[in-house]
């Protein structure tokens, strides 16, 4: 699991990273146009040519292509930081960054209910 609470083996760009998985990499292609990193005619070899994008948060090193496929960097610094494993046990959390982040996509906002549901079984 991600610091962010996002499990990165259902994560696309780790799956592309990790597997070389041309079906998660076509899902990325819409979005990888949208950055500007990836041509209008390419497709989901193009993705798969970006790799590695995403070893995990954990696992980040100078090669990686996104540093974190979802974005979180900042949430495993600060995890680091406060030598915690997840935003999740964090006295903060949810924070206004973490918030903010969570708004972005499905994925995210899923992470942070997960991350909810794991403080609540702890308390």
């Amino acid at each position: 699991m991600a610091a962010c609470g996002i499990d990165c083996s259902e994560c696309g760009s780790y799956k592309v990273t990790m597997y070389g998985e041309m079906e998660a990499a076509a899902l990325l292609v819409d979005w990888y146009r949208s950055q500007g990193w990836i041509g209008e005619n390419e497709g989901a070899a193009a993705v798969l040519n970006k790799n590695p994008l995403c070893k995990g948060c954990w696992d980040i090193t100078d090669d990686c292509f996104w540093k974190c496929g979802c974005g979180s960097t900042d949430f495993r610094i600060c995890c680091k930081e406060r030598q915690i494993n997840h935003c999740g046990e964090c006295a903060d959390f949810p924070c206004g960054h973490y918030i903010e982040w969570a708004g972005w996509n499905e994925s995210h906002k899923n992470a942070m209910e997960h991350l909810l549901s794991l403080r609540e079984n702890i308390n």
